[in-house]
């Protein structure tokens, strides 16, 4: 913990394979912003042998001024001899095998035990697949897909007993990294999470809002249809007139199941392709990634300039809410 994992560097306290395998070798370390290795104190739970595997459990907390204990995460990790030395690896590479397996496709997929898999829906995922990267010009690559019912069940497969914020309404949710997707709530089926995983990495020189409003409008956001986000949009800024839309890029959640990168995005995004197709998407694709670029990107790909991006947006989501 005193290696500064955080920078994800050549690590000796972490096995070779990982490293060399993936650039963002500790999973952990992402899930929380700006790293779980932020500076929390770290206390040592336990630490367990058997069958040459040593499982290690470690809470991340401090206590604060009032005595009142502040915990980020309660987190396991693996330890294997590699050359005689023990050392780090992911607690998912460990209890993965004890889920089931099935590969469709490109796909592999992982699934709890007692889950009934649905063929039809992965190889819908698969279409997905094909048709998204065939348009865009990207070769399918292939990835790992983990997916329960409740999320609860994908970090206590990657290693997170507790988490700050864990719990409440169980919805969809889905996290992409490196080469595998995390979701919840919509079986084989998470088309947001895999858009990210397989196009993102080919057209780096983009804002998050095209990111995550492409990803909204191809393939919908925590289990609803771009369409359905746009007429709950609708209906709240109808009654919150004093929004400006103007400067959409500093608004963040609209509550728990709409956020405005994700539906006003995902409008701009129809927007573009309703004007010129899978071509200037992916044009609109290689905007840039600064807020001005954005802008500039709507400017000149829509004709709408920033002073009259709220009106646009608000006239636009009527249309489509009307449709």
């Amino acid at each position: 913990m005193s290696s500064n994992p955080e920078k994800q560097e050549k690590n000796l306290y972490w096995n070779n394979e990982e490293q060399e395998k993936l650039k963002n070798y500790d999973f952990l370390e992402s899930e929380f912003q700006p790293s779980l290795y932020m500076g929390f104190p770290v206390h040592i739970l336990s630490i367990k042998f058997k069958n040459g595997i040593c499982k290690i459990k470690a809470q991340f907390s401090y206590c604060k001024e009032d005595g009142v204990p502040y915990v980020l995460a309660i987190v396991n990790y693996i330890a294997k001899r590699e050359h005689g030395k023990y050392k780090l690896y992911n607690w998912l590479s460990y209890e993965k095998m004890n889920w089931n397996f099935s590969t469709v496709g490109i796909v592999d997929f992982y699934y709890p035990i007692n889950h009934k898999f649905d063929i039809e829906k992965a190889k819908k995922l698969n279409d997905f697949i094909n048709h998204v990267c065939s348009k865009l010009n990207v070769l399918p690559e292939p990835f790992e897909y983990y997916f329960a019912a409740d999320y609860d069940y994908i970090q206590n497969l990657k290693g997170i007993d507790y988490y700050i914020g864990m719990g409440g309404e169980s919805t969809p949710r889905g996290q992409a990294t490196e080469n595998q997707v995390f979701c919840s709530g919509l079986g084989e089926f998470y088309p947001h999470e895999v858009f990210h995983v397989l196009i993102d990495k080919h057209f780096p020189n983009k804002h998050l809002w095209v990111s995550e409003g492409i990803a909204t409008f191809l393939g919908g956001s925590r289990g609803k249809s771009l369409k359905w986000h746009i007429k709950k949009t609708n209906q709240y800024l109808q009654n919150n007139l004093q929004i400006n839309l103007n400067e959409m890029l500093k608004l963040t959640n609209l509550d728990n199941e709409t956020s405005y990168h994700y539906v006003l995005g995902g409008l701009i995004a129809k927007k573009i392709m309703d004007k010129g197709g899978w071509n200037l998407l992916r044009e609109f694709m290689s905007s840039g990634t600064n807020d001005e670029d954005y802008y500039k990107a709507i400017e000149i790909h829509l004709g709408v300039n920033k002073s009259e991006i709220n009106e646009y947006i608000r006239n636009q989501l009527q249309v489509e809410s009307e449709k």
